[in-house]
């Protein structure tokens, strides 16, 4: 069932649109993803009919919110010295924090 607004699905498309998306195919699968897409696009035609006036755009198919809890700052693992236990694994550091390459 071809849709006013679709194109004619054929093997010449099949192979424009491998062509555009730099896909090599045999001619056994020009057949079989012509007649896939021309499904595809039939099935997308069959949703364009549907009534969706009134209903709301969904982000997600199963409705949910969103729990965020609460910042909390710990202070950091201290070494004997008192810095940071977590700059022993760092190549460089300077001032308890990372030393990183100038940039500018």
């Amino acid at each position: 069932m071809a849709h006013p607004e679709s194109p004619e699905v054929n093997e010449a498309l099949t192979r424009k649109v491998a062509d555009l998306a730099r896909l090599e195919l045999t001619d056994d699968e020009v057949q079989c993803f012509t007649r896939q897409l021309g499904d595809v696009l039939a099935y997308v035609a069959q949703l364009k009919e549907v009534n969706v006036e009134g209903v709301e755009p969904m982000v997600h198919p199963i409705p949910y919110t969103l729990r965020l809890r609460e910042d909390e700052v710990e202070p950091p693992f201290l070494d004997d010295e008192g810095h940071p236990k977590v700059l022993k694994s760092a190549p460089d550091a300077m001032y308890d924090g990372y030393k990183v390459p100038q940039i500018v």
